[in-house]
């Protein structure tokens, strides 16, 4: 069996808080000879003990997954239940993490507590399993500010993308399958590629983003994505549509991610078809003049 180091949780989003846990996970694990793995709970558990949906995730399982790979870190899963949530923590790390999965260290962020009534914590594991390698870090800020999902959820709705960026060190993602849609954009000359994303992803503040589309072959285009109801041609169920700039094949079917760079505007109805169209074609000059770390390098 494969000997790891391990953190386990949710995760949801991966933003700083999660990273700095991830590369000191590595760091030692590379030191203790294990392999360094993150363990995320599916679904979440909220969605067992709470209310499926709540919170909205920000980073979906298959997201998660990429990003969490990307850094060089093995990634399982392991399914969440009511019969799971009631089993001791001793047992559980005996039972799922020590016998199944071969954990040798474990590493918590700095309040991070599992097993029946949250017993299962930095504290009692060091000492009820002292053969087992821990390690607990501290608090992350950024500006004073507690890194958080919840920070993250309330930059979104709010359309404030770059503090958003700040918390994530990276853009806000959507991932998932270009779909077809009525074809308006091709009506007025610029042609959408209709995202199709899991039922419960977050979706932030209605409107029109500046953003990078990357294709399933890896290559990269600036992009205006709408996010909302398309009020100018009657209100619709929620879309999540990217016209990608100099770009012009057939991508039905595939897999597509969407970077968000920056809020461009809110989401309005428009008076008539001429006045909507000059704003797209104002929405497409101010994504194609902006700059981002995040993109400019690779977008084609």
């Amino acid at each position: 069996m494969s000997k790891r180091a391990l953190t386990l949780g949710n995760f949801d989003g991966c933003h700083l808080g999660h990273q700095a846990l991830f590369r000191t996970l590595k760091q030692d694990a590379e030191t203790l000879g294990l392999i360094p793995t993150v363990v995320s709970f599916l679904p979440h558990t909220n969605y067992v003990l709470g209310t499926p949906g709540e919170p909205a995730l920000l980073t979906t399982n298959e997201e998660k997954e990429e990003f969490v790979r990307s850094l060089g870190l093995d990634y399982l899963t392991i399914p969440f239940s009511r019969e799971l949530a009631n089993l001791s923590y001793d047992e559980f790390i005996r039972k799922e993490l020590c016998a199944k999965l071969g954990m040798q260290a474990m590493y918590f962020g700095h309040d991070h507590h599992f097993g029946k009534a949250g017993s299962g914590n930095f504290e009692s594991i060091s000492k009820k399993f002292p053969e087992i390698h821990t390690r607990q870090l501290s608090i992350v800020l950024h500006k004073g500010e507690r890194v958080s999902s919840s920070a993250v959820r309330n930059a979104l709705l709010n359309g404030d993308v770059a503090r958003a960026q700040a918390y994530l060190g990276r853009p806000y993602r959507f991932l998932g399958k270009v779909v077809a849609g009525k074809k308006m954009g091709n009506t007025i000359g610029f042609p959408t590629a209709n995202l199709e994303v899991e039922p419960y992803k977050f979706i932030p503040l209605y409107g029109v983003y500046a953003a990078t589309a990357r294709l399933k072959d890896g290559r990269v285009f600036r992009a205006v994505v709408n996010i909302g109801v398309q009020p100018s041609v009657g209100i619709m169920p929620l879309r999540i549509e990217a016209h990608i700039l100099n770009f012009s094949e057939d991508i039905y079917g595939q897999t597509l991610s969407l970077d968000l760079l920056e809020f461009l505007r809110p989401e309005r109805k428009f008076e008539s078809l001429d006045e909507l169209i000059h704003q797209i074609s104002l929405d497409v000059a101010l994504a194609t003049d902006f700059h981002s770390p995040f993109s400019d390098k690779e977008i084609l």
